[in-house]
């Protein structure tokens, strides 16, 4: 195991859970099998940079997100310039009710953009007939 690998696949871990994932619910996102998740995350397996670009998208930051810094080198004597990568702001986990999560659940499971968009406006429509008729 590279310790490269080993970085990568704790970064995809991490990122995974702080998003409140579980590995089947990310390697449903991305068509994989959780226990390919499993090996990536441990390092076991490397991780093709598409795969690593199918996973970013999946939570919708840059790849370059889980990739290590680069080590520091005693070669150079002026300092180059520094990159930073924005991480995605933190996401704290709300309690969800189980209908919340099966919702949830389902809602991940449409591919289609368009689907997705659909769901939305009529869960929106819904909630405007509830208002009107309460009212």
């Amino acid at each position: 195991m590279s310790t490269i690998n080993k970085q990568i696949g704790l970064n995809i871990k991490s990122m995974r859970i702080k998003y409140g994932l579980s590995q089947i619910e990310l390697a449903e996102k991305i068509n994989l099998s959780f226990q390919q998740i499993q090996k990536y995350e441990k390092g076991a397996t490397a991780i093709s940079v598409s795969r690593l670009q199918q996973i970013a998208e999946a939570f919708g930051v840059p790849a370059q997100i889980f990739y290590p810094p680069p080590p520091q080198s005693d070669k150079v004597n002026e300092p180059g310039p520094v990159y930073h990568v924005r991480s995605p702001e933190p996401v704290t986990s709300p309690v969800f009710t189980p209908e919340e999560r099966t919702l949830l659940k389902t809602f991940r499971k449409i591919r289609n953009r368009k689907v997705k968009q659909g769901v939305i406006q009529q869960l929106k429509g819904l909630v405007e007939l509830e208002r009107e008729s309460s009212n």
